[in-house]
């Protein structure tokens, strides 16, 4: 079960991984308080440039930063590192921005969305409406290329990993679990629950950047009709994004 409520110390632990990179551990829970303070200080140590510092990985809690130890050692990155603890960080403002997703929902895209009406007492076109009336938090991209974890979903929609997980889910699968959302960016084994599908490309690894998302943005699923969808080219794509991504 994920959980949304901050019972632990704001102070983040700073731990070894290895001998080249650091986990900075906050809050053990998985909420948009703690996730924006994991972007805001992946911004600051990007945005100082520390020599030695290679690469910095957010995740829900907690921040990965991975650093070459011949040019700067644990103790001493460390303490760098620190220093980022007394600035205001809910002050801070990171440039983000949300991308709005064309989605056919329910029917064969869709076919565990009638098993959460049933579980929420509502109608499909009630859960549609609220899957599609928020936008979505990137909280970090994972699990497979450029998938994102999006939340939170409206609570009354929340339900836990299928009991029997499907082998095989196409790209571009719209699904939802617990108070999470996320895009399939190519197929790929699931345990979430399906609820549409999505003809745009949000990963792509010859393009630069590969991935339309980053952590720290929002999403937005926007309904569309199966013939839309079946009919989605690049044309499509580039009317859409000048409506809703310019």
């Amino acid at each position: 079960m994920l959980m949304t409520t901050n019972t632990a110390s704001r102070t983040p632990l700073y731990l070894p991984m290895g001998d080249q990179a650091i986990i900075i551990q906050f809050e053990h829970v998985i909420s948009l308080e703690t996730n924006k303070r994991v972007q805001t200080i992946a911004y600051l140590i990007e945005s100082s440039q520390i020599v030695g510092v290679t690469q910095l990985i957010p995740a829900f809690n907690n921040l990965t930063v991975c650093y070459d130890p011949v040019v700067i050692g644990f103790d001493e990155l460390v303490e760098t590192l620190k220093k980022f603890e007394g600035d205001d960080l809910e002050q801070i403002q990171i440039n983000s921005k949300t991308l709005h997703i064309p989605v056919v929902f329910g029917g064969d895209y869709g076919p565990d969305l009638e098993e959460i009406a049933d579980h929420a007492k509502l109608s499909i076109e009630e859960v549609v409406s609220l899957i599609q009336s928020k936008r979505y938090f990137v909280y970090m991209i994972g699990f497979i290329a450029g998938y994102p974890y999006c939340g939170d979903i409206d609570p009354r929609l929340s339900l836990p990993r299928r009991a029997n997980p499907r082998g095989k889910v196409e790209k571009g699968t719209i699904q939802i679990v617990n108070n999470l959302t996320g895009i399939f960016t190519m197929t790929a084994p699931s345990g979430w629950h399906i609820v549409g599908w999505t003809p745009m490309e949000i990963f792509n690894p010859k393009s630069d950047p590969p991935s339309l998302l980053q952590a720290g943005d929002y999403i937005q699923y926007i309904p569309i009709s199966e013939e839309e969808a079946q009919r989605w080219n690049q044309d499509s794509q580039r009317e859409w994004d000048q409506k809703w991504n310019m």
